[in-house]
């Protein structure tokens, strides 16, 4: 009889731990990881990027990368749509989610359009390698309404400073990037997430004339999160993620890709999985 009481409070609390949990864990800014030759040269002319993905995550971790919340039965799916117009030295990129977000542990999901990136970079006059550095801004127009507790955009403005690096050794490339991101005060929430530091790297051999596979490496960094302008300690996120690529270029214009990657090491963060698939189009 005590126990069938009792039930439905622990229901309760369990459900309002969830929530404060997610409300309280910080996201990393960008979650989606490079392919190869993004930071490459392109000629003049409009390219196409469509990015399927779906991203799966079943807890969240604390400081020690032990498990906060289990069965959290997230699910993020959906494309980002984004356009490249090259311009001799100039790049600038326009990148726009759609998709939907679901939290199967809270009973809720959000669908629509995400928060747009903007981005502007000129690639430096140096032969042997490509270097291109690139400022980024994402302006929350994604859905988000504060009383919901999942929300497919964050309603967060950052400002990214972004360097991309490209090089082709015969059989193998290497592509990397290295992305320092200010993430400002979320009014919002009244949250100010901490500044994050982000380094990618992918290498690939050319397996035939067209196809390329190879490993790949995310790892992110992110400082301690502000809650009314009293910093929280030991809030801030790490995620180490590991996995691959595999690249078909069709011809020329058009390139075809599928990456995976697994998250290995997470604090303060979801840990789960995402598999991203790449269509290019050169116009």
């Amino acid at each position: 009889m005590i126990k069938a009481v009792l039930t439905p409070y622990k229901y309760f609390w369990r459900q309002c731990t969830i929530l404060l949990v997610i409300a309280a864990v910080v996201f990393p800014a960008h979650s989606f990881a490079m392919n190869y030759a993004t930071g490459s040269t392109q000629p003049d002319g409009f390219l196409l990027n469509l990015y399927p993905f779906w991203y799966t995550a079943n807890k969240i971790t604390d400081k020690n990368g032990n498990t906060a919340v289990d069965k959290l039965g997230l699910d993020k799916y959906g494309v980002q749509i984004g356009g490249n117009y090259y311009a001799g030295s100039y790049l600038f990129n326009t990148v726009i989610p759609v998709g939907n977000l679901d939290v199967g542990a809270v009973h809720d999901s959000d669908a629509g359009l995400g928060d747009i990136q903007l981005r502007v970079g000129r690639f430096l006059p140096i032969e042997s390698v490509t270097i291109l550095p690139v400022l980024m801004l994402k302006a929350p127009t994604g859905s988000y309404d504060k009383s919901r507790p999942v929300n497919f955009g964050d309603g967060q403005t950052d400002l990214a400073a972004e360097l991309y690096f490209f090089k082709l050794f015969g059989l193998f490339s290497l592509d990397a990037l290295a992305r320092y991101t200010i993430r400002f005060h979320n009014t919002n929430s009244d949250t100010t997430p901490g500044n994050e530091l982000a380094l990618e790297g992918l290498a690939t051999l050319r397996l035939a004339d067209k196809v390329r596979i190879g490993p790949a490496i995310n790892f992110v960094v992110g400082g301690d999160r502000k809650k009314g302008g009293n910093v929280v300690q030991d809030s801030g996120l790490m995620r180490l993620s590991a996995g691959g690529e595999i690249y078909y270029g069709r011809d020329s214009r058009v390139r075809v890709s599928l990456a995976v990657y697994k998250d290995v090491l997470t604090r303060n963060t979801n840990e789960g999985m995402l598999v991203m698939s790449r269509i290019s189009i050169l116009f």
